[in-house]
């Protein structure tokens, strides 16, 4: 009987020890929400987001030297360079546009460099008086990549009366000094923005990944980076690019000068290269993304995210259809039929409940930017 009792009394340890061990081992659901999100910032930040501001820094870098080739030797081949840099320069800005938060929101980045339509008057007054200044919130319609686009495609009909302003015209002097100020501007601010968020400059990224930021309240790193992907999809992807210039915000009567390459005559492909962007960062590009951390959650909210996640997508391909059915210059497409850049509005339009309303609940990320009217 003695026998007996002590191995029933180390058999009872035995399996409390045990007991105790498995439960110190599992993993609470919390607990695999931080991992998971954590995992997904930090594929954000080190392979989407800071490889994008990268991008586009190489870009603009080529973008002046090409400029400068062509203020020592202004000829069409250099006229014809420097414009397919510039293009390469926007389609780079594609990428890096819904990252508009941290050192970007701090110098106004997507204002200081991307605010369309410009004020082609204004820009022409600077050019005659050689006095100006960029930067101010006033002026932001004078600088810029689209302020680029005009000197480069809107001073003349055709390239050789572009190259003409640039050699012979009375203020070819003045506009090549204002063309190259305006290249500076811009590499100034890409370069300072992306530096912020170097680990060797400001290290932004430390900040974007540490465990202190990895909640889900409005000032954490996936709160200010979902507010900004939502907002940048919902005012400048939607609207920017398509409702406003086919008149959806303004009564209905179309704005055609309002696209984004007006003078470039490229709009439609910024906008099918932003949306493939949009596409990538809800996917993770590869690794874990948004649509990963909606599929982890299924079992732990009140409706199907799996279902949400494979409707998202499938939005998406179709708005990517409706965009590839459009042509460029996207001006001259709203002026001849409006009715399919509509179209395409309503398909981008139908993305925006899932990603703001559903995706976000689902998420327990609080949207903390006013909506539009009409939304």
């Amino acid at each position: 009987m003695m026998i007996h009792s002590r191995i029933t009394y180390f058999s009872a340890i035995l399996m409390l020890s045990l007991s105790f061990a498995a439960c110190s081992n599992s993993t609470s659901p919390d607990e695999q929400d931080n991992s998971d999100r954590s995992e997904m910032l930090n594929n954000y930040g080190n392979n989407i987001i800071l490889p994008a501001f990268e991008e586009i820094q190489t870009a603009v870098k080529e973008l002046q030297v090409a400029a400068q080739d062509f203020e020592n030797e202004r000829t069409l081949e250099q006229l014809e360079n420097l414009q397919v840099a510039l293009k390469d320069a926007r389609i780079a800005w594609q990428d890096v546009s819904p990252f508009q938060f941290g050192p970007a929101e701090s110098i106004l980045l997507r204002s200081s460099i991307n605010t369309y339509p410009v004020d082609d008057n204004e820009i022409n007054d600077n050019i005659s008086s050689g006095d100006y200044s960029f930067g101010g919130i006033d002026n932001q319609d004078i600088a810029g990549l689209p302020t680029l686009g005009y000197l480069l495609h809107g001073v003349g009909e055709s390239n050789e009366e572009i190259l003409a302003m640039y050699t012979t015209d009375a203020e070819a002097e003045n506009r090549m000094t204002y063309l190259l100020d305006n290249i500076t501007f811009v590499k100034d601010k890409i370069d300072t923005a992306t530096s912020e968020w170097q680990s060797s400059g400001g290290d932004y990224i430390g900040m974007f990944l540490s465990q202190e930021n990895a909640g889900t309240d409005a000032g954490s790193s996936l709160g200010m980076l979902i507010n900004h992907y939502v907002r940048h999809y919902e005012r400048f992807l939607r609207d920017g690019k398509i409702g406003i210039p086919a008149g959806v915000r303004s009564a209905g009567n179309p704005r055609p000068k309002a696209v984004e390459a007006y003078y470039g005559g490229y709009s439609v492909e910024l906008a099918i290269a932003n949306l493939n962007q949009i596409e990538q960062i809800f996917a993770g590009a590869g690794g874990k993304g948004l649509d990963d951390n909606l599929v982890s959650i299924n079992n732990r909210v009140d409706f199907d995210t799996e279902e949400l996640t494979s409707d998202i997508k499938s939005q998406i391909g179709d708005a990517q259809s409706a965009l590839e059915q459009l042509s460029d210059p996207l001006s001259q497409q709203i002026e001849n039929n409006n009715e399919a850049v509509l179209t395409s509005f309503e398909e981008l339009h139908a993305l925006v409940s899932m990603l703001k309303a559903d995706m976000t609940s689902a998420l327990g990320i609080t949207i903390t930017y006013q909506d539009n009217d009409g939304d």
